[in-house]
């Protein structure tokens, strides 16, 4: 859920989760966020929602700061940090669940979320595995039957452009074959239909698909060379997959823009014959060069989407193309593009089946550097387990034990995000915490060296919070410092009540010199006092009716711990996320959900033995 996290300043790891209207401001001398007007001093709102907020400055630019510069209207983007005044917040729409397709690499190695290959990358988007182009024309966002102004990066088609291109004859699109048999009537051509057909439909591979239909082609019309470009959805570009020259090799037929961007436009096919003839034309200059006499080009379409071209030139006058042939490759692209339809089907289900399984393996390693053993204490014992959304959760909680000495380490930590992505910056934070816990005792010390690591080797918009908490059996207490997480929840048996503390600090990864805002603090737990922490998957569970657990306090999650606090730390992680259960009643789990529970006994407990566990679980 969208929301402000304080990072610096009074209010450091406060979070206002944010609706369509947000006023910013201050209230008794303190930083706040309202969904009314009622702050007695504003200095801006933030609107929008779901999926797009901007913030307003109702004052001067100088006065509210987004990521360094000052603004009086800005979009907000997930990770952007925010200055007014003496607090710095980060947004964090959650919404890197649009882009977790892929994961690139920025400086230095840094993880974080970006898109797949570009223009000069390896590999097709629609087709992965086919090669890329050498040369590629540029498409704005299109949909068929639109005005051309946004096609191949030229404004408009002109009337007098068309008129150049000499076009002689278009073939209009249809719905059917039916219809494109009746308008050609030479059996000769009816068999080759039927026989390309025959062959298109049974191929799944598209290298020879686009092979054997470049083979009908050549043998069917009179083409010197021809060229199939296909549709690049992701970067909105027409990009040359497949060509063929009569003399041999992959010439490429140089492509008349205008042509292209007509054949787009109308979904018609179009002939244009006599290029060199005709001075008015004005094709590409190396088409006439390269001596093309005419052209045919044709779309591939299926139902409202064009999934590209077929583009064919001849440089012999008495092999130019005639009415026949722009009827004939038509009636071909027609059934080219439900071939190509059929390919992208199969490859996209065998994908999903490849990335299917690669996820389910990524997932059970992650599930193996779960913490596998409890840690050995004579007065707390300590429990855990996590429920991921997807298959890669970006929740993490883990146990440090320290030879056993009865001194460890308890961390949880949320990464921004969801899926692949988060799972992938939470494994490197857990590479991070391990070995730092070994090295060095104190948590405050731990979070600000662990956010040096991940400022470093993460993107702007990848951040995590975290709780990270020392025992030691010989101080009796607990020692801890917060990066920005959920509220630390004390159960105090003498009272059977609980009490809510703020874990304070800043997300890791947000700011790069953050030392000074991690403070550490003491936490004493009484004979029977237990204690809860959990990710922000518990109070944001939602239930069938679209209602969040804990949306506007942290009551419920606090009658929880009060209702079970009484019984071990396993029961009462158990009794937790079982009530949890019921709540949500069969809705989709929207985030990982995470829950450590500690108690300390009132008697008679015994140490787990070396190599107890689980520790905790995927669920």
């Amino acid at each position: 859920m969208p929301r402000l996290i304080v990072i610096e300043g009074p209010r450091s790891g406060d979070s206002f989760r944010l609706g369509p209207e947000n006023f910013l401001g201050y209230q008794d001398g303190a930083f706040a966020v309202s969904p009314r007007q009622d702050l007695r001093q504003v200095v801006g709102y933030i609107r929008g929602g779901p999926d797009r907020f901007e913030l307003r400055n109702a004052g001067p630019p100088e006065r509210i700061l987004v990521n360094g510069e000052g603004v009086r209207q800005s979009p907000l983007q997930h990770g952007d940090l925010i200055s007014i005044a003496d607090a710095l917040l980060i947004f964090d729409s959650d919404d890197s669940e649009a882009s977790e397709g892929s994961v690139g690499h920025g400086a230095a190695g840094a993880v974080g979320y970006g898109p797949g290959p570009g223009p000069s990358g390896p590999g097709h988007p629609m087709f992965p595995g086919v090669p890329g182009p050498q040369d590629s024309l540029r498409i704005g966002s299109f949909r068929p039957g639109e005005a051309s102004d946004m096609l191949l990066g030229t404004v408009s088609i002109r009337r007098e452009d068309l008129q150049r291109e000499n076009i002689n004859y278009r073939q209009k699109h249809y719905e059917d074959h039916d219809a494109v048999l009746h308008e050609i009537q030479d059996a000769k051509r009816i068999r080759t239909l039927f026989q390309a057909s025959a062959k298109l439909s049974t191929i799944l591979d598209l290298d020879r698909l686009l092979a054997e239909l470049l083979d009908v082609i050549f043998e069917a019309l009179p083409a010197d060379r021809g060229s199939i470009l296909l549709f690049d959805e992701h970067n909105r570009r027409l990009r040359t997959v497949a060509s063929r020259s009569r003399r041999g090799g992959d010439d490429k037929v140089k492509i008349s823009k205008t042509i292209v961007k007509e054949v787009l436009r109308t979904k018609d096919t179009l002939l244009t014959t006599d290029a060199q003839a005709d001075e008015r034309l004005d094709m590409a200059r190396s088409i006439v060069d390269e001596g093309i006499k005419s052209a045919l080009c044709a779309p591939l379409v299926r139902g409202d989407r064009i999934l590209g071209i077929i583009f064919l030139g001849t440089s012999e006058s008495l092999r130019a193309f005639a009415r026949d042939d722009c009827d004939l490759l038509t009636a071909l692209a027609m059934q080219a593009a439900m071939a190509l339809e059929n390919a992208r089907l199969i490859k996209e289900m065998g994908d999903r089946e490849r990335m299917r399984h690669e996820l389910n393996l990524a997932s059970m390693i992650q599930k193996q550097l779960l913490p596998k053993r409890l840690p050995r204490s004579r007065f707390i014992e300590v429990y855990g387990k996590m429920i991921p959304a997807k298959e890669m959760s970006g929740d993490y909680f883990d146990f440090m034990d320290h030879e056993g000495d009865g001194s460890f380490h308890i961390c949880i930590g949320d990464v921004s995000g969801k899926g692949l992505p988060a799972g992938l910056v939470m494994i490197m934070a857990r590479s991070y915490f391990r070995p730092l816990t070994k090295a060095i005792r104190s948590p405050r010390q731990i979070l600000a060296e662990a956010n040096h690591l991940l400022h470093a080797d993460t993107r702007r918009d990848v951040f995590m919070s975290a709780l990270l908490l020392h025992w030691s059996d010989d101080e009796g207490r607990f020692t801890w410092s917060g990066a920005g997480h959920e509220h630390l929840i004390v159960y105090r048996a003498r009272t059977r009540r609980t009490e809510a503390i703020k874990a304070g600090g800043c997300v890791l990864a947000a700011v790069r010199d953050a030392d000074s805002i991690f403070q550490e603090h003491e936490l004493v737990l009484e004979p029977g006092d237990a204690l809860v922490l959990y990710t922000d998957g518990v109070t944001e569970a939602k239930n069938p009716a679209g209602e969040f657990f804990a949306q506007d306090s942290l009551a419920p999650v606090q009658r929880l711990v009060e209702l079970y606090g009484h019984l071990s730390a396993k029961d009462l992680l158990e009794a937790v996320l079982w009530e949890l259960k019921q709540f949500i009643n069969g809705a989709e789990q929207a985030d990982d959900i995470t829950v450590v529970t500690v108690k300390r006994p009132t008697s008679g407990f015994v140490a787990p033995a070396a190599g107890a566990g689980p520790a905790g679980g995927a669920a």
